[in-house]
Formats: C-alpha cells, sequence, structure tokens
C-alpha cells in the first residue's frame, strides 16, 4: 500500500450536536478546510466514467468501525478513492509508493469479485449488472488478496447508483480492446520499454541469447514470420541446425498448435533443453491443413517425431539419447492448480478477526488441506530432476505438454534459474519470462481472467504465479545467489494485473499483433497504440523506491568487497534423492502423520546440496516438508494481526542494507587513500540500498518496520485517533450525524 496521513473515523463517537448543513454545503467546506476539490490523478487518456462523494471506506480488519470519508471514482483504468487527506499531512511511513496507483486505488483488473453487504447479508453482484436501488455497503475483493469495503450512506442516491453500476460493468471488460492500454496517450516524449531486458521481437535479440549461452547446433528459425506456421510462437525461435524451415514448415501439421519442438537453453556440457508439443491425431491435422489452406501431401507420418527427436540428439557432443519428459503426468494441471489457489485465497483473505483467529487454531492443517504448497513442490521437484539429467548425466531434455504452454513454461524457466546464473540476475530473469512465457505463448489473457467471457470462465489459472512462488522458495534457502529481493517478485505479480503493460495482456505474439492492427484501424489515424512494456520500471516507481529490488546479500555484489569470494560452483550436480521423477497423483496419496514425519526426515537427512552454494553455481532446493514456506508477504500482507512489528524479514532486509552500504563507504574511503584523489561522484547512494548507513531514514526499525513491508505501512489499524488533524476540523464544522439528517430531509434513504 502507499499514500500519506490516515484518519478513521468513529460513527459511534461523532458528535451529534453539529448544527445541520446542507449537502451543497459539503463541497464548499472541504474546498475550506483542505484547499481543493477531492479529485483523482488521472493518466494520459485516463478518464472519470462516473463519481461519487461523501463515501465512506472502511477498514474490513475492524469490523466496519472506522472508515475515510472521500469521493470514490470509477475511471476507464481503476477504481479511486480519494480522501481529504493531502502528502503533506504524511508521517513518514516507509512503504513502496506505485506512481501509477495510491494506496486506495484499484486496477479494474485486479478486482476478482464484487459484494453487497446488507443487514449483515453478504450477496456476489454479477459483472455487468445494473444497480437500482440502494447498495448500503460495496465489498470489492481484489485479486491480491485485498477487501476493499466502500459505504453510500451518505451519498447520493443517483451518484450512488452510477458510480457503482459503472464498476460493475468496467471491472469485467468482455474483450481485450476494452482495456486502458489501448486508451493510453503518453505523448511523444516518453520513453517506451527498457534497453537492458530483450523482448525477443527482433532476430538480434535470439542471436545475443545464442551467442552469451554458446549452444552447438542450434540456429535462429524465420518460418513463423508473419505467423504463418503457428498462431502461439514467436516469429523467431530456435532449432536444430539439421532442421530447414522447410522441414519445419513440413512437420508443424504435426504438432498440437503447429508448435514444433523448440530451444529453450543449453548447459556448458553440450546437454540442452527443448519443450515440446503433443501430436495432433488425423482429425485436427485435416482441421489444421483446411484454416491454414495447406495440401493433405503435408501431413506427416508418425515417423516425423522420430526425425526431430533425432534432430534434437545430433546437436549433443555425444549424440545420446534425448529423454523425455510427460509434464502433464508429473505435474498439476492448470485446473488443479486453479482449485488450490481458490483455498489459499479464502485462506489468507479473513472476513475479519473472528475468521483470523478461528483460522489459526488449525493453520497448518487448514494451508496444508490447500494443496498449493504441493503444487509447489511439484514443480520444484521435477525441474531439479531435469537439471539433473542436464548437468549431471549430461543428458537433452525434452519437456513435453499437450500445448507446451503451461507447465512447460514453469519447468523450463525454473530448470534456467536452478542452471543459470544470469537468470538469477534481474535483467537475465526479465529476458527469461519475457522469453520463455510472454513470446513463448502462455495465456496471459486466459489464465489471468483479463476478460470476462462465458467460453473462458475456466481457462483461469494463476500458472504464473505459481513459478513466482517457486522462485521465491529457491530465494529464501539460497538468499545469496539472487540480484533481486521478494518484493521485486511481488512487485512482479502485482504489476501482472495491470492493464495498463502489454507484457503480461496477450495469450501469445500474434494476438498482440492483431490487436495492435485492429485498434490502429479503428483510429483512423495510421498509428498504432502505445503499448508499455512492464520492465520500464521507471513508470510505476521512483528511482528511489526501485532501490528495494536490490538484494544486499547478492554474492555478485558482495564479491566487489571480497575479491577472494568464490566465484565458480559445481560443474555437476550433487545426488539428491528427494528429486524425483514420479506422477504428480502418486506423489500427492495421503499417507499418516507418522509416516510423513518419517519421509520428512528420512529424506532431508539423506538431501547432499553444498554447505555453501555460490551465486553463481546451480543450486539445489529442498522441495518438501520444512523446506517449503508461505510467501507471507505476498498473501498474507493485508492482514494486520499476522505482522510481525519490529520484527521478521524486513527486520534483516534493513540491517543488511545498512552493512553493505557501510561496506561500500569504507570500500570508497579505502580507495580515497589508495589514490591519493578522492571519487567526487561516488556517494553512498551508489550502494543501490533502500536503507543507507549514513541516512537510514531517522527511524528506529523496531518501531517503524512490520512484516508485511513495505505494502501495509505500521500505524494502519493503531492511529484511529483525528483529534488535531484537518479531518478532524472538517468534521467539527459539518458531522456525518448532522448530514445525515440533511440528507433524509432531501428523500436520499
Amino acid at each position: 500500500m502507499s499514500g500519506g496521513f490516515k484518519s478513521y473515523v468513529n460513527m459511534n463517537e461523532v458528535e451529534k450536536t453539529e448544527p445541520e448543513v446542507q449537502k451543497k454545503d459539503v463541497k464548499k467546506i472541504a474546498n475550506e478546510v483542505f484547499g481543493g476539490p477531492l479529485e483523482p490523478k488521472l493518466l494520459p487518456g485516463e478518464l472519470v466514467i462516473a463519481e461519487g462523494h461523501n463515501v465512506l471506506k472502511f477498514d474490513s480488519t475492524d469490523d466496519f468501525n472506522h472508515g475515510i470519508s472521500g469521493a470514490l471514482f470509477c475511471t476507464n483504468f481503476k477504481i479511486s478513492f480519494v480522501t481529504a487527506n493531502r502528502s503533506s499531512y504524511d508521517l513518514g511511513e516507509l512503504r513502496q509508493r506505485n506512481q501509477l496507483l495510491s494506496e486506495h486505488d484499484i486496477a479494474l483488473t485486479c478486482v476478482e469479485a464484487i459484494y453487497q453487504v446488507w443487514n449483515g447479508k453478504k450477496k456476489r453482484l454479477p459483472p455487468g449488472s445494473n444497480i437500482q436501488g440502494r447498495v448500503g455497503i460495496l465489498e470489492i475483493h481484489c485479486k491480491d488478496f485485498r477487501i476493499l469495503p466502500f459505504s453510500f450512506k451518505f451519498t447520493p442516491k443517483e451518484a450512488e447508483r452510477n458510480v457503482v453500476n459503472a464498476i460493475l460493468h468496467h471491472a469485467f471488460p468482455t474483450s481485450l480492446d476494452l482495456l486502458f492500454a489501448f486508451e493510453y496517450n503518453p505523448g511523444k516524449n516518453l520513453r517506451i520499454g527498457i534497453a537492458d531486458t530483450p523482448e525477443f521481437r527482433a532476430v538480434k535479440d535470439w542471436e545475443r541469447e545464442l551467442s552469451r549461452v554458446h549452444p552447438a547446433g542450434w540456429r535462429v528459425s524465420f518460418a513463423n514470420t508473419n505467423f504463418k506456421m503457428s498462431d502461439t510462437l514467436p516469429e523467431q525461435f530456435i532449432v536444430p541446425s539439421s532442421l530447414s524451415d522447410h522441414d519445419l514448415n513440413n512437420s508443424s501439421p504435426h504438432f498440437v498448435d503447429g508448435r514444433v519442438p523448440l530451444w529453450s537453453w543449453s548447459h556448458p556440457n553440450g546437454s540442452s533443453l527443448v519443450r515440446m508439443v503433443e501430436l495432433r491425431s488425423d482429425t485436427t491435422q485435416t482441421q489444421y491443413l483446411e484454416r491454414h489452406c495447406l495440401p493433405s501431401t503435408q501431413v506427416v507420418p508418425l515417423g516425423g517425431l522420430d526425425s526431430m527427436l533425432r534432430a534434437i540428439e545430433s546437436t549433443h557432443p555425444e549424440k545420446t539419447k534425448a529423454s523425455v519428459i510427460d509434464l502433464g503426468r508429473l505435474c498439476p494441471s492448470p485446473k488443479y492448480i486453479q482449485q488450490a489457489y481458490y483455498k489459499l485465497r479464502d485462506l489468507c483473505m479473513p472476513a475479519g478477526a473472528e475468521d483470523f483467529w478461528a483460522a489459526d487454531q488449525k493453520w497448518y492443517s487448514l494451508l496444508d488441506g490447500t494443496k498449493w504448497l504441493q503444487c509447489v513442490s511439484a514443480c520444484l521437484s521435477v525441474s531439479s530432476a531435469v537439471a539433473e539429467r542436464i548437468a549431471g548425466s549430461r543428458q537433452t531434455v525434452v519437456l513435453r505438454e499437450y500445448d507446451g504452454r503451461d507447465l512447460s513454461c514453469v519447468v523450463s524457466s525454473l530448470v534456467q534459474v536452478i542452471l543459470d546464473c544470469h537468470t538469477r540476475t534481474l535483467v537475465g530473469f526479465q529476458s527469461l519470462v519475457q522469453r520463455e512465457w510472454v513470446v513463448s505463448g502462455h495465456r496471459f489473457t486466459d489464465r489471468l481472467h483479463h476478460v470476462h467471457a462465458k467460453d473462458k470462465e475456466n481457462e483461469e489459472s494463476p500458472v504464473f504465479l505459481l513459478f513466482l512462488d517457486c522462485v521465491w522458495q529457491l530465494l529464501q534457502q539460497f538468499p545469496s545467489c539472487f540480484e533481486f529481493t521478494e518484493t521485486y517478485l511481488t512487485t512482479l505479480w502485482d504489476s501482472a494485473r495491470v492493464p495498463l503493460f502489454a507484457t503480461f495482456l496477450f495469450n501469445s505474439e500474434r494476438d498482440r499483433y492483431v490487436a495492435c492492427m485492429d485498434a490502429k484501424r479503428d483510429k483512423n489515424d495510421n498509428t498504432s497504440p502505445t503499448l508499455m512494456s512492464v520492465w520500464d520500471w521507471s513508470l510505476q516507481f521512483s528511482d528511489q523506491d526501485r532501490l528495494l529490488f536490490n538484494n544486499p546479500l547478492y554474492g555478485g555484489k558482495l564479491a566487489e568487497y571480497f575479491p577472494e569470494h568464490p566465484s565458480n560452483g559445481p560443474t555437476v550436480v550433487p545426488p539428491n534423492p528427494t528429486n524425483t521423477l514420479g506422477s504428480f497423483k502418486s506423489r500427492n496419496k495421503w499417507k499418516s502423520k507418522k509416516k510423513q514425519k518419517q519421509a520428512g526426515a528420512s529424506a532431508q537427512v539423506s538431501f547432499t546440496a553444498p554447505s555453501t552454494p555460490t551465486y553463481n553455481g546451480p543450486l539445489f532446493p529442498i522441495n518438501i516438508g520444512a523446506g517449503l514456506k508461505l510467501w507471507t508477504q505476498c498473501y498474507m500482507r493485508w492482514i494486520p494481526w499476522a505482522h510481525t512489528v519490529g520484527g521478521g524479514p524486513p527486520s534483516e532486509y534493513f540491517h543488511q542494507c545498512l552493512l553493505v552500504d557501510e561496506l561500500h563507504i569504507l570500500n570508497m574511503k579505502i580507495h580515497d587513500l589508495e589514490t591519493s584523489k578522492p571519487d567526487e561522484h561516488n556517494t553512498s547512494q551508489d550502494s543501490g540500498m533502500f536503507f543507507t548507513f549514513e541516512s537510514p531514514r531517522g527511524f528506529d526499525a523496531n518501531d517503524s518496520l512490520t512484516s508485511a513491508f513495505p505494502y501495509s505501512p505500521i500505524g494502519s489499524m493503531d492511529r484511529k485517533s483525528i483529534v488535531g488533524t484537518p479531518l478532524f476540523s472538517f468534521l467539527r464544522r459539518m458531522s456525518v450525524s448532522s448530514y445525515n439528517g440533511a440528507a433524509a430531509a432531501n428523500g436520499d434513504d
């Protein structure tokens, strides 16, 4: 969360002896007290659709006893609640401040469900429906696990109806072209994209990746130029050099969606990681040929698969047989992942204190019942086993999935994070996501439910979140091996649901191209829409806030201060009995608690991972038992009862930043003494740490940080007194109770 001063109004404590005021005086008084009307901050191209004033925003964790007065707006980008508080009343709380969305803003694509609360009963409002009467309390449930209640008790009836109906219609778009990304108009001077992160839409990006990895026997293919071969593959991708583009075009009808096997990564020992889809049936082959106007003679016989595998195996120095891994049998299905996510969401979104403490009594059993960590465990286990075959057994691995757009994205990405230290840097990780997810055709539109269509209702599944959770587990077990922090991972997940960035909006590169062409025709001015990349973090955060992404424990950074820091990790993966391939169902059968404990203890004892892993060596995660944790920063950041004041990872992060920054300062002083010439351009901020040793922002970490930092600042539940605040002055002149009488007198009940 971001934002400044908060003041809470206790409905039972407001004085009822104030003189009555007419509704027309409210805006005038607000202007006198706060110096201006309540208006949202709009982006270029953003328009206000409806607005309602005198709305109360309640704290859902406080049983609706305290609320903030303000105005609620619905735009074509967000739901914005603008309170009378101003940034000049900021108490200096430390938090991440999003430049696109303030503390009380909700991106439309982040809305999961809307409820009406009336007389203690909760009713879900259907998307696109129209409300005729009073709503009472509108409760918005968000995909980031926030619950935001708004009361319209003192809002004029017509304004209430307009803003609620606008939210119900615009929060659930029925087509992609209704998203704000196609309305955003930043102007000519805005820097688009970020040069350090390749988007893999140009051949030079693929050639640069080949040059970085140096795989023998692979080349860039142009067989899918203009998406003539497959609708879901990128226009360029990497294939065995022994296959011509003509061979690929002849083979594509043999595979689902025409997706021929494509390269993901190669190990220095010559083994490679390849993604492949299932074979088509004769019927689907015929349908594919008819749709693409191809002759039936292009249907490849079943032996064509063998020729593709032989071409892949020919790239190995020893020409060894490739290992084909069936991800459909080893990993949870997208439907299973979605069901586990629903249970996790219900557990991490308590309706109130009573529900939270009731769940706390049996927390671990409820968490285990969600099956979410079992999904995480399965993906880590399969990825570790694949990594062992590539690095340890020197064997090329082919990941097979029905359409190659879900679990193959997860496993192929995790294998590279485990084996390739470049993917653990910020730019390297972003490049990995762009290559293995965005341009390779992960169905972000369907899986993130950006479009609410009846035929897509069962397609939703947070596969990308599952991948980020797996990376978070690796980060917890190997904190010095990643250049980025858990805050970066959480922010990336939040950004996937912001309808401004095209990175996570489409199902494929072709969908992106078609959407741009359609928008260009609609404009009739021969200009394409400006689609922004999420990798340009300057659009969302200041230079200071982007420092929250930097990991102070990163070995690559510490090596600057300790040149003797080990730089080379082992080249052969040590044995790990826990990383065995087995069907997902068989590995998740219920066992007695005694057997589970025995199996967990045995597995942990036999696990032989490096005691001091290097930042650029391979990683071998513990993927069972106590080795896995719940990603609390992402899932529980809005639950105040679960927060630890002055403790938890944020407190450790604070002291780590101070230590690294002090090392940086000492290193500068040593440099100055050795050269006898101070470097005036080198300052403490050059250490890249959010907290600095010389100026740790003048606060005590024990009192100012919670375990939810930097999202849920301390004080949201504790600072309920409004005495001495501008809102107090406002209410002294116009009480809620007196306004209630004025509203009733005008027939707004």
